[in-house]
Parts: structure tokens; C-alpha cells; sequence
């Protein structure tokens, strides 16, 4: 059961009133130069390598426990935490390492999970209080089940391919084969899955669209049935994480998984199947 206190997506408003709270944790998703040079006050910085297997020969694939609960004890996170994650908004990936981070403390197993719509660029325009530099966080002990069921191998992708709703989240080039990535072997989607890029979740200010209108782009693909099974992913993860995010965070869908390894991974296999220039 869900045990949420906070929105999935909490304005500048919220925050600006409870940023000083002793359990509520800000996170800054942004490069360390962006963060140094401005950032809200006790901000501290976890741009996207911190959610990442550096090691691993994927893109970002996840940490294991052990290093994840690691990373978030050294920003000072607790399993009491309400973590509010800060991005930027200067295109569609900034905007999508901060759900990334988000969907990432959600897999880690904290309840209170957010995202400051229209991250700090529309904090920073509203003359709120910033400040520059380094926070060092206080350490913490964290301890937490992970969410293993919110990722879906290649082989379980497989499996049920033509059985779940399966939507690419990249973009429409990348899905219809007109441009190919340069993380992936080969261009073209995953038969049967359909286009829904993570481009369309936000508006052009940086702020996430209204439930009311993401919800028809989401029902029309899956169906309304909020415990229907839905596999995503995109080129590498955030872009299918951001979607996730979305469809299980705010739209209240109960089993929104990802394919971690992503086109980056089903392209290395020569004989993994691969639609182009189709809509299906």
C-alpha cells in the first residue's frame, strides 16, 4: 500500500514553505557546475552518474542495493526522509534526470518522493532564495526493501511481447528507424510497441502537463484498467523512468515496469526483432 504525505509533484510554492523541514531532503539532479553556481539553500547534489552503475557496460543501469542505499545515506537520506528532487529544464534529458533520480528513490523504497515542477529554473525566476558553492550533507543510515518489480528484463521483454501494452519513449525519429541513436546498434522499435515520447509530459516552461492531459495519451495506448501491466523503455532508462514516473506516481496505475537495459541492449542482440519505418 502506498503510504504517500506528499505529492508526487510539489510546486515551488510547497517547497519554498517547507524546505527547512528536518526530515525533508532537497536533491539537486543537475551537473555539479549548474548546482555550484546557484542552487536552493541546503540543496545537495546528485547529478545523474549517481544513479548509475558506472561500471556496468550499459547506460545507466541501476547501482545494486548495497551501493544505492550507500548513495543515499552520504546525501543524508533516511528511510523517515521526504526527498524533493530538483532538476533543471533547459531540454527534454534535464528534465528527465529528475524524474530518473525520483523513480529511482521510489525503486530504492522511500514512499515520499517528489519532483519541483519547474525545477529550479522556475524557482530561480520567481526570486526565491539561491545560494552557491558545496553542501556538505550530513550522513545518514539508510535502510530499504528495493522495488524489484518495477524493471523487466530482456528476456521477460521477450516474452511477453504481443501479451502487454510495450511504449518506446524516445522520440518519434528514433522509434520510426529515421535516425538511430548513437548508443544502439541498430535503428527501428521493438515490434508492437507504440510511440509515446517523454517530450510530451512537460510543457514548454518545464513544468509537468496537467493529469487531465497526460492521462488520454496514456489511456489510449494502455486502457484504463489501473492494474494492467505496461513494460516501457526508451534508448538507455530516464526517458521510459520519466514516463513511469508518471503513469504509476501521479496516474495511479499499479504495475508500470521498465526495461532498464533499453534499445541500447535489445539492438546488441543480432537477432532481437526490430520494426522501422512503421507505427507499430
Amino acid at each position: 500500500m502506498e503510504t504517500r504525505s506528499i505529492n508526487p509533484i510539489v510546486s515551488t510554492e510547497w517547497l519554498a514553505d517547507r524546505r527547512t523541514d528536518e526530515d525533508l531532503v532537497v536533491v539537486d539532479a543537475r551537473g555539479p557546475t549548474a548546482y555550484e553556481e546557484g542552487h536552493i539553500p541546503g540543496a545537495v547534489n546528485a547529478p545523474k552518474w549517481t544513479w548509475m552503475d558506472a561500471e556496468a557496460d550499459l547506460l545507466l543501469t541501476l547501482p545494486s542495493a548495497a551501493d544505492l542505499f550507500e548513495t543515499l545515506g552520504s546525501l543524508g537520506i533516511d528511510s523517515d526522509s521526504r526527498v524533493v528532487v530538483v532538476g533543471g529544464t533547459e531540454d527534454t534529458f534535464a528534465l528527465a534526470d529528475a524524474a530518473n533520480a525520483a523513480d529511482t528513490l521510489v525503486y530504492a523504497g522511500l514512499d515520499d518522493v517528489s519532483i519541483l515542477d519547474g525545477g529550479y529554473t522556475k524557482w530561480a525566476d520567481e526570486g526565491r532564495p539561491t545560494e552557491d558553492g558545496a553542501v556538505t550533507p550530513t550522513p545518514a543510515e539508510y535502510t530499504g526493501t528495493l522495488d524489484e518489480q518495477m524493471f523487466v528484463t530482456k528476456d521477460e521483454v521477450t516474452s511477453r511481447l504481443g501479451d502487454v501494452p510495450l511504449l518506446d519513449t524516445r522520440s518519434p525519429e528514433a522509434y520510426f528507424g529515421a535516425m538511430q541513436e548513437d548508443f544502439t546498434d541498430r535503428p527501428g522499435h521493438i515490434p508492437g510497441a507504440s510511440c509515446l515520447p517523454a517530450a510530451w509530459i512537460w510543457t514548454d516552461e518545464g513544468t509537468f502537463k496537467a493529469p487531465e492531459e497526460l492521462e488520454p495519451l496514456v489511456e489510449a495506448l494502455v486502457g484504463d484498467d489501473r492494474t494492467k501491466e505496461v513494460v516501457l523503455y526508451c534508448g538507455a532508462s530516464p526517458f521510459s523512468k520519466s514516463w513511469r514516473y508518471v503513469i504509476q506516481e501521479m496516474l495511479g496505475y499499479e504495475n508500470a515496469r521498465v526495461y532498464n537495459g533499453a534499445a541500447q541492449e535489445w539492438t546488441q542482440d543480432p537477432d532481437a526483432p526490430l520494426n522501422r519505418y512503421c507505427w507499430e
